[in-house]
């Protein structure tokens, strides 16, 4: 690999990452504005589902990326680096969701965390399946 095309991969992993992290976090944030400005109690116990959300919608994606492109070269390679590497890298979240199910174990609540990560893990599994079947 020559290095203009490494400086280029790196580029576009970290545009594609910076764009995903922003959309986490716009879905974080909106999310809990959302919440607060409803008055719904116990918001907080719904801000986990906002990290599965993204988490699912990255797994999603990221089917669709690999179906369309696989192994592509060219520029179908610039596009799965940018969208495949990237910006599902960047929207996904192992270390919140993560973060999320100790906070519910913290609170007591042992099942729903378990539920959470086995939901979290199974929909992730799925959304990637169905991304690859839809965009074949």
């Amino acid at each position: 690999m020559s290095a203009g095309l490494v400086v280029l991969t790196f580029v576009l992993v970290g545009l594609g990452g910076g764009l995903g992290a922003l959309a986490r976090w716009g879905v974080q944030i909106g999310g809990a504005h959302l919440i607060a400005r409803r008055g719904l109690e116990h918001g907080e116990k719904l801000t986990p589902w906002l990290t599965f959300l993204v988490n699912v919608a990255a797994c999603f994606v990221l089917g669709v990326v690999v179906a369309r492109l696989g192994s592509a070269t060219g520029t179908g390679g610039v596009i799965y680096t940018l969208l495949g590497a990237g910006f599902c890298g960047g929207l996904s979240t192992l270390s919140t969701a993560a973060a999320d199910i100790v906070e519910i174990v913290r609170r007591g609540a042992y099942s729903i965390a378990l539920a959470y990560l086995m939901l979290s893990v199974g929909a992730g599994m799925g959304a990637l399946w169905v991304g690859l079947v839809i965009a074949s």
